[in-house]
């Protein structure tokens, strides 16, 4: 058995596909996928620790292995796959001997492109995201009497001297309905949405 990394990572250069490989590094950086000879950075959707690896992997290889990619010329690709996704993340958690390190889910945004409503997919905020660190206390509302602090960065707060929950559950509670906990929070009068990077731009 050899302990080490599964990981699912997509690239912009080639976006239908996912490599789904395995490393003994610490973390799937020292890996060294974003090498000079390609052109953009990858994209990881899942880390997984596990206490074996190379078994892992060959699990989640044999499980879709019907979506395996092949390049034009009929070569068969050894770590790459078209359109399995999901249904690989999803087996990939439920193995035994596994725990999530990175788990990189979505959030839907509107934004106007011209006079048009168009809806994009971006990855889900997160505190570390908009740079806040353990300990910073966040408004519901802008509200100084709704106060929280957070936890952790997996989007983990205490509110208002309560057990630590996620965001968004407790945006929801106080809304009624399912929202975007980072929408309804603010940090020094700014939405802590509207502080995302990709927001500023």
């Amino acid at each position: 058995m050899s302990k080490g990394l599964v990981y699912f990572a997509r690239n912009a250069a080639f976006p239908h596909l996912i490599k789904i490989g395995r490393t003994k590094k610490l973390t799937v950086e020292e890996r060294g996928l974003d090498g000079s000879n390609i052109p953009e950075d990858f994209d990881y959707f899942l880390v997984l620790q596990c206490e074996d690896c190379e078994s892992i992997e060959k699990k989640i290889h044999a499980h879709v292995s019907d979506s395996r990619h092949y390049a034009a010329s009929g070569r068969k690709t050894e770590f790459f796959w078209n359109g399995c996704l999901k249904k690989a993340m999803k087996y990939a958690k439920d193995l035994k001997g596994v725990s999530v390190v990175t788990d990189k889910e979505t959030e839907e945004m509107d934004i106007m492109i011209g006079d048009k409503k168009q809806t994009i997919k971006r990855p889900n905020t997160t505190f570390s995201m908009i740079g806040l660190k353990k300990g910073t206390k966040i408004l519901f509302e802008n509200d100084p009497k709704e106060w929280a602090i957070v936890k952790n960065d997996k989007n983990q707060i205490s509110y208002k001297g309560q057990p630590q929950t996620a965001i968004s559950n407790v945006s929801n509670k106080k809304c009624g309905r399912s929202t975007n906990g980072f929408y309804h929070f603010f940090y020094k009068g700014k939405r802590l949405f509207d502080m995302r990077p990709d927001m500023q731009e």
